[in-house]
């Protein structure tokens, strides 16, 4: 987890990561790039699927030991009393016997199926009778499937299983990852937002106060019917009402950030301060078929069932295999070396006397329902496999498709709600002066400022918007993180 972290670090600022400034015990100021790395390290549920890859590469390294050598050693000693009938004699001799072995032996077995052993023993046999024997061997053993277990297609399919199983888990893990960034960011424009239509609301509250104070006056010097105060004073109610809404808005913004980032140190008491504002990009979109082409090579998802496919192709060829009979061809040769001391019966590679064994193994089930039933699922698993890659192609080139096309809705919408408010703003300034010469109500003028209002939080949610619908096109290419200076380290 340290090296997931450092690579943030280096690859998002060059340095370390950025430490959380407070201003004041319980307001922490915070960059959304601060925001984005604090999450990655320490959000919990991303903390605990950084650890998956981890455990699939286990995986991989047991199914290379599989082609590790072994060494196996063993000792023995042995001792009998019997009788035995030596020529014409027909009494029976008592003969005690003692055997004494060392055996060792170091064996592996290749990717192509072969598996090698080198052996090497001393074994002795003393007894009352006969003179003292002692041999020293050593030799080695090849067998070579032939036909089921033969080439690489059979004997690595679940090395290759597994580290498909392990590519599958990064791209999970960089998908969550896209995920988290695409709510870090959701997050930090909300608070901002809520703080932004906090303000509104505040500012909304005290126009209609002044609003009702002017028109105390003018009740008071007669200017004003009474009867105008009743809306005055109704939208007052209404105003500080919509302020309690926001401030729960914002009350469940900021806990909703600081549950994604769960800062160090911090509790929940701790007011967020956003320093990053807003800004609409100036760049210009690519054309869609470059974020098409984007979602191809890089959509975690897709690159999943991609995987997945492979993996089904690598049972089929498994079980292919598994449908021949076994014939293993075998080749065993040795040398052996004799002497009366059980020092000088070492194993001798140059001894005169050998040994040479070779021969096949064949073994053939009379049915074999289990074989036939595995490779025809194998197959069917294929043929699915194959049409849920097809279908996900369809899948990104739609969100691909429909993400562009809500970033295009949303840019022009800013402009459209910018253009909305300021209108508004004059609006409202014409009413105003109309009120105060007598050729408006309170009615009126209220009903304007609720529309400026209106365009003023419109004109905030569209650039929020906007930067939401550009994030979440790149999180239907797969390039988030990229975008961001993020990279999954290479080594989970």
């Amino acid at each position: 987890m340290r090296r997931w972290s450092s690579v943030l670090r280096a690859a998002a600022i060059g340095t370390v990561l950025p430490q959380l400034a407070a201003a004041g015990s319980d307001t922490l100021r915070i960059s959304l790039q601060e925001a984005i790395l604090t999450a990655l390290e320490r959000n919990p549920q991303f903390t605990i699927q950084r650890y998956v890859p981890g455990i699939r590469k286990t995986s991989v390294a047991e199914q290379i030991a599989t082609f590790e050598p072994s060494l196996t050693a063993s000792y023995s000693r042995e001792k009998s009393f019997t009788q035995r009938f030596l020529g014409a004699r027909p009494e029976p001799f008592e003969m005690t016997t003692r055997r004494t072995s060392y055996n060792a032996a170091l064996g592996m077995m290749l990717p192509t199926g072969t598996s090698v052993s080198l052996e090497a023993s001393m074994s002795g046999t003393t007894t009352n009778i006969y003179l003292p024997q002692y041999a020293g061997s050593i030799g080695f053993t090849v067998t070579q499937p032939l036909l089921r277990g033969f080439g690489f297609g059979a004997t690595l399919a679940a090395l290759r299983r597994a580290r498909a199983d392990l590519e599958i888990s990064r791209y999970e893990l960089k998908g969550l990852a896209e995920r988290l960034v695409q709510d870090v960011e959701a997050s930090y424009w909300g608070v901002y937002l809520a703080q932004k239509e906090l303000e509104i609301r505040r500012q909304s509250l005290d126009l209609a106060e002044r609003q009702l104070a002017e028109s105390l006056e003018r009740v008071a010097v007669g200017k004003l019917s009474e009867l105008e105060l009743a809306s005055v004073r109704a939208e007052v109610a209404r105003r500080r009402s919509d302020l309690i809404n926001a401030e729960s808005s914002y009350e469940q913004a900021r806990l909703n950030f600081l549950f994604l980032l769960n800062p160090e140190g911090k509790g929940w008491d701790v007011v967020p301060q956003p320093v990053d504002l807003p800004a609409v990009l100036t760049d210009s979109l690519e054309p869609v078929e470059v974020h098409l082409d984007l979602a191809r090579r890089h959509r975690p998802d897709l690159a999943q069932a991609r995987l997945a496919l492979r993996q089904g192709n690598l049972e089929v060829a498994r079980t292919r295999n598994g449908l021949l009979p076994r014939l293993d061809l075998f080749i065993s040769m040795g040398r052996t070396s004799y002497s009366r001391t059980f020092e000088e019966a070492k194993p001798d590679p140059t001894s005169p006397f050998y040994v040479v064994t070779t021969g096949i193994t064949f073994e053939m089930p009379a049915v074999d329902l289990r074989s036939r039933a595995q490779y025809s699922r194998a197959l069917k698993s294929r043929e699915q496999l194959e049409l849920a890659v097809q279908n996900m192609e369809r899948l990104v080139e739609k969100d691909v498709r429909s993400a562009y096309a809500e970033v295009l809705r949303a840019r022009q919408q800013i402009q459209a709600s910018q253009e909305a408010r300021a209108l508004q703003e004059k609006n409202l300034q014409a009413e105003v002066e109309k009120f105060r010469v007598g050729r408006s109500t309170n009615l009126l003028v209220l009903q304007v400022q609720r529309d400026l209002i209106a365009s003023q939080l419109a004109e905030a949610r569209a650039i929020i918007d906007y930067l939401a619908a550009l994030t979440n096109l790149y999180v239907m290419e797969g390039t988030l993180l990229e975008r961001r200076g993020i990279e999954v380290p290479p080594e989970l």
